[in-house]
């Protein structure tokens, strides 16, 4: 079973992605997406462009999505997502170190066991997860007007429990995530490293404290939404049905 692996990074971490896509080509030759985010203002540092490129062509099957200017975590996940020609997609931070020697073997014994119906999160994280992409098509994208960094996960856990579906999980051991706390400097921060601009539009725009509410999802207390969500790419089923027809 192929599943298209996806990395989210920018140029304070080309040490810890370098690291990460060696780690993974030692276990498995699945094609990569990296999504490589730019800087404010859309000064994109052209040394950083070129060592990018030159990790990317070290490897075979390693493509590089170039966002010139910063663009929000969601809007990356989003088009890795659809990018990939895979139904299957394992999306990655790059502060993530493959440490185990059958780390690749058990994710694809998980796919192949057909308990993905949607989201899986390993090791109780959505700091590397997997998903199918035809039920993103269906629920709809990450949302894109979180312009920063953080709460797309209880963004999407809502969404989920809506659809009376859930977000499962799988424990798999070698997989190390290092919760890096280097960042982009000029993004204003909300709680710890994640950014003000999503903390203030998910619980001062999105959606409201509502104790009779019966959606708690991944938030501290119940939450009504207010903002509905929209579908960023409506159209990406009809190619995903319609492609082997061209």
């Amino acid at each position: 079973m192929k599943v298209t692996i996806g990395i989210t990074t920018f140029s304070k971490r080309f040490d810890m992605v370098s690291t990460l896509i060696k780690q993974i080509r030692t276990q498995t030759q699945d094609p990569i997406i990296v999504g490589i985010n730019g800087e404010e203002g859309g000064n994109f540092n052209n040394d950083y462009r070129k060592q990018m490129l030159e990790l990317c062509a070290a490897y075979d099957d390693i493509y590089p999505i170039f966002f010139i200017e910063m663009r929000g975590l969601a809007k990356l996940w989003n088009t890795i997502v659809n990018t990939s020609t895979t139904n299957e997609v394992l999306l990655l931070n790059d502060d993530v170190e493959i440490v185990g020697k059958k780390v690749f073997d058990n994710i694809y014994g998980y796919l192949a066991s057909g308990d993905l119906d949607g989201i899986t999160r390993i090791n109780h994280s959505f700091s590397h997860f997997l998903l199918k992409k035809d039920v993103i098509n269906k629920i709809g994208y990450f949302d894109e007007r979180l312009l920063g960094f953080g709460e797309e996960d209880g963004d999407i856990y809502y969404r989920f429990i809506k659809n009376n579906m859930s977000i499962k999980g799988v424990n798999i051991e070698g997989i190390i995530n290092l919760v890096s706390n280097v960042v982009q400097d000029h993004v204003k921060k909300g709680i710890g490293k994640y950014s003000l601009w999503n903390r203030e539009y998910i619980y001062g725009q999105k959606y409201h404290v509502d104790f009779n509410s019966p959606y708690r999802g991944l938030f501290d207390t119940p939450m009504r939404q207010v903002i509905e969500d929209v579908n960023c790419y409506p159209l990406e089923l009809y190619h995903m049905t319609k492609k082997g027809d061209v």
